[in-house]
Order: C-alpha cells, then sequence, then structure tokens
C-alpha cells in the first residue's frame, strides 16, 4: 500500500509539474511580444510571419516540455526537401532563438536545437550588372517612359541604396540623402547623403523622383524583369558599389554612400573609420569619377 501511495504521489506531482508548462503557441505570443520592444518594425514583421505561418500551426498546441527534437528535426528536413533550404534555415534559427530563452525559464527541460542539423545552404547573392546591362536598361526606359518602376530602378542603380531605402529619400540637388535601412531600433537613424554622380546626371531626365520614392517593391521587380527576368533588385546596389570601384573611388566614400560597415577592399578598421571625417569637397570629387562610356 505504501509503495502504491508513493507512485500515485510521483506520478501527480509530475503531472503537476507538466500542467505548469505552457503551450508553444502560448510561449511564441509571449516571445513575439518581447521581441517586438528591441528590434525593428520590419525585423518584427519577418519573424511574426514564420511564427504565425509556419510555427504555430505545427507546434502551437503542444507544450513545451513534449516538443521532442525528432519532431523539429522532421519538420525542418520537410521544407529542405522541397528544396526550400532557405526557410529551413530561418526557422531553426527562430526557434534556436526561442529555445535558448526556454531554457533559461525553464532549467528542468532539455533544448531540443542543441542536435538540430540541416544541409549546408549558401546564400546566392548575385552580382553586378554589366555596362552593357545599365545601357539595355536605360535605352528601355528611353523606349518605354509610361512603365511604372522604370524611375525607382535607375535610382537604386546609380545611388546603390537599398530598396527599403528609397521610400526616405530626399532630392536635394547635388545629392540625395536616405535614412540607413540596417539602424538597429533604439539607435539614432543614419541619415546618408549619396552626391549625384555624373553619370547620374546624365539620365536625370528619364526620373521623376516623386514617383520615384512612392513606388512599391513589388512594382520595382516587376520593372526590372521586364528586362531582365533572372535578375533581382538589390543586384542594383552591387552595380553601383562595383561600378564606384571600377573608376577608382575610395572604398572608405563607397562604404558611407551605401551604408556599409564592412568591406573586404578597407584595410583600416572600423574605429579607425570612426576618426575619419572626410569633407563633402572630397566626397563629392570621389564621385566624379564615376563617369564613363558604354560599349
Amino acid at each position: 500500500m505504501k509503495q502504491k501511495f508513493i507512485e500515485k504521489m510521483i506520478v501527480a506531482e509530475k503531472n503537476k509539474e507538466q500542467a505548469n508548462y505552457p503551450t508553444f503557441g502560448q510561449f511564441a505570443v509571449e516571445w513575439l511580444a518581447a521581441k517586438q520592444r528591441t528590434i525593428k518594425p520590419s525585423t518584427y514583421q519577418g519573424y511574426a510571419q514564420q511564427i504565425n505561418k509556419n510555427l504555430i500551426p505545427q507546434f502551437g498546441k503542444t507544450p513545451l516540455n513534449l516538443l521532442a527534437r525528432k519532431e523539429i528535426q522532421e519538420y525542418l528536413f520537410s521544407f529542405s526537401d522541397q528544396g526550400k533550404n532557405r526557410t529551413a534555415q530561418k526557422l531553426k534559427i527562430l526557434l534556436t532563438s526561442m529555445f535558448d530563452v526556454i531554457a533559461e525559464d525553464y532549467p528542468k527541460l532539455v533544448n531540443p536545437m542543441r542536435k538540430i542539423v540541416l544541409n549546408p545552404y549558401e546564400i546566392k547573392k548575385g552580382s553586378a550588372f554589366s555596362k552593357d546591362e545599365e545601357k539595355k536598361f536605360i535605352d528601355f526606359c528611353k523606349k518605354n517612359p509610361h512603365y511604372q518602376g522604370n524611375d525607382a530602378v535607375l535610382i537604386l542603380m546609380f545611388t546603390g541604396m537599398r530598396i527599403g531605402e528609397l521610400k526616405t529619400a530626399r532630392f536635394c540637388g547635388e545629392y540625395i540623402t536616405c535614412i540607413s535601412e540596417k539602424t538597429r531600433k533604439g539607435k539614432k537613424e543614419v541619415i546618408r547623403k549619396i552626391p549625384v554622380s555624373p553619370m547620374l546626371q546624365r539620365i536625370r531626365n528619364l526620373i521623376d523622383f516623386e514617383k520615384a520614392v512612392s513606388t512599391n517593391i513589388h512594382c520595382i521587380r516587376d520593372a526590372l524583369k521586364r528586362v531582365f527576368p533572372n535578375r533581382h533588385p538589390h543586384e542594383l546596389r552591387y552595380t553601383f558599389i562595383t561600378r564606384a570601384k571600377e573608376c577608382g573611388c575610395n572604398p572608405e566614400a563607397v562604404m558611407l554612400w551605401v551604408g556599409h560597415e564592412h568591406d573586404r577592399d578597407v584595410r583600416t578598421s572600423k574605429v579607425d573609420r570612426g576618426y575619419t571625417t572626410y569633407s563633402e569637397e572630397y566626397l563629392f570629387a570621389e564621385i566624379k569619377k564615376i563617369n564613363y562610356d558604354y560599349p
């Protein structure tokens, strides 16, 4: 009798302990709410989309203590099997971050993400447009000025702005300003000044600036793919950076224009660059080097 009583007590204690664990869905809501206070809205939207679209439908009703490594592993592999390696990696990163917090809150739980593996995934970074491709798009814009999105593509190609920064762009005569998209939440906004290059000045008559900055992302993609179906908007940024370096611009100046913190062509440290303030005259002189002819 005593043994049975002890066994019942152990089971009851175990059930009580397990009942104290929230479901994955409940935890995900709390985790997202905390994250929202510390990350930018665009980053938050990306997290929320992945969690609400993929993770909660799959694991939402499962208590945290019943989420097994095998279950998570097989779910992530299901994306890899469909060729969705990027999605699998994103979900793994999200789950790892979430279970790091879970492990802190519930020390008795084994973190299932420690043994999760995925096939290596190489991000396709794209490449700069050639000068021939630049000319082809410019010629298309000249012949088809009525197409929406052309103005925006030209600005991105000749300033190196990120597509998400375009809506903040302002034309100020000799230069264009924009708010850097990569500023972390809580940090002061970084306003970049990109001098107008001779190449941009040459096609200025093709650009309606007000129309360009109000163009949505999908329209920009469509405009580019009318001429180059296999190209992507981020490759316009690579094009500006590449042309600037080919023309002999100081790589540190290029970093300032495009909002980069790292560049393998720059040998100075981030600290050294922090103590360097280039004059506007110098930066305007550098941008004037971006002047070339098409084949």
